[in-house]
């Protein structure tokens, strides 16, 4: 039997890629190989092979996970940093990603071996025609050079990235690719971690989130996911200081920024049940101590407010003297996304956040899978609740609502 093995770079080239082969070469044995050491940052390589699994997991095709080469990948685009997309350092990209494959291939006995980066209108299909047939006589294989944007392909590939509710990749993978259409911002958002924990809209809330639906869906859950807009907030850089000491402090969600260093203070002391707020003479900035700085996090959504900082208590008397600094941003344009488990119109609803923890959403599902194909619960799997449960706030705001309208 014929045996070809499929290099894969992400779920969405995947998606039309491996349908056509299965039409193509009804009576092959196929299988798909995931192996993209020019990925960045890792967490970005995991999203992508969790929806490269979900993909191939629903065509019934194997597909294995190669190891993230990220250091050797390094090495051999040394010198080519600055190569523009389809240049040299492309070239080299696929040829230690293309080897790779040939090399698995022939240890594993396939004969064949293709790529579905043929499908990308980002990469040249003649380059990687030369080089997927050179490596091929290499090896003593046969490359299949499917052109698969051909006969509405690429309509095809976004019809059904759509409809199986995949991830999308805004770039290509690598770092320098990254950095050119990145250039003149301050930072690279997907480059940079803004907290220890999972943030809403970030991609790890994502990473979560698709890990889920992927275990689900080997359950035979029926699962559908439900982008949003909000606006977000993140954290750039900030400092306390009480007289002239810095101090270890949090800074409360969607508190706005400061302009420059501001010296202040302190006019008044609040004793609230949980905290001392701390309010200033020039300023609107108010300082809570509490007894644990380590795990705040907002009860609801809340709009832009004061700057609002958060410390261990301390001795502070009236007159004493702070020093603040505050960058943030607001991104207005920032999503995010629920994850619903079964049938929506079941006789109940049960909410869980990602910040729970991966394992408790897990068991969860295990302990109720009978009730959700029963359609008697359904199984909601918010984001992120650091800033407030924005998952949950928009699922009663609307999707309940039109569920309501609907009936």
């Amino acid at each position: 039997m014929e045996k070809i093995l499929v290099h894969i770079c992400c779920g969405v080239d995947a998606v039309w890629a491996l349908r056509k082969l299965k039409e193509d070469f009804p009576n092959s044995h196929i299988e798909g190989y995931f192996y993209d050491p020019n990925i960045h940052p890792e967490e970005e390589y995991e999203l992508r092979w969790i929806e490269t699994k979900r993909v191939c997991d629903d065509l019934g095709i194997p597909c294995e996970k190669g190891d993230y080469d990220i250091e050797n990948w390094f090495k051999a685009v040394k010198g080519y940093e600055n190569e523009p997309e389809r240049g040299e350092r492309c070239s080299i990209c696929h040829d230690i990603r293309l080897e790779k494959s040939a090399v698995y291939a022939k240890e594993k006995g396939f004969n064949k071996f293709t790529t579905v980066l043929m499908m990308s209108p980002k990469k040249d299909f003649e380059v990687l025609k030369e080089i997927g047939e050179r490596i091929a006589d290499k090896y003593n294989l046969e490359f299949l050079a499917v052109n698969f944007r051909k006969g509405g392909g690429m309509q095809k590939m976004n019809e059904l990235s759509k409809e199986k509710e995949l991830y999308h990749q805004n770039y290509c993978g690598c770092i320098y690719g990254l950095f050119k259409q990145r250039q003149g911002l301050e930072y690279i958002p997907e480059l940079v971690s803004f907290s220890k924990e999972i943030l809403p809209g970030s991609r790890e809330e994502t990473l979560e989130i698709k890990k889920i639906r992927l275990f689900a869906e080997n359950l035979g859950l029926k699962c559908h996911e439900e982008e949003f807009n909000f606006i977000n907030w993140k954290l750039l850089n900030s400092i306390v200081k009480v007289g002239k000491e810095p101090v270890s402090h949090e800074v409360l969600p969607y508190s706005a920024s400061i302009r420059g260093i501001l010296r202040d203070k302190v006019e008044n002391i609040i004793e609230k049940e949980n905290k001392t707020i701390l309010r200033f003479k020039k300023s609107n900035v108010e300082v809570w101590m509490v007894d644990n700085i380590k795990n705040i996090k907002l009860d609801k959504p809340r709009f832009i407010t004061n700057p609002i900082f958060i410390i261990e208590k301390k001795d502070i008397e009236i007159g004493q003297k702070f020093e603040f600094q505050l960058k943030t941003e607001i991104d207005h344009n920032a999503k995010s996304s629920i994850l619903i488990i079964g049938n929506l119109k079941s006789e109940e609803n049960i909410f869980v956040s990602i910040s729970e923890g991966y394992n408790k959403v897990i068991n969860l599902i295990k302990e109720n899978i009978e009730n959700i194909k029963n359609n008697k619960i359904s199984i909601v799997i918010t984001g992120s609740d650091l800033y407030g449960d924005i998952g949950k706030y928009y699922f009663d705001t609307y999707i309940n609502k039109k569920e309501k309208q609907s009936c």
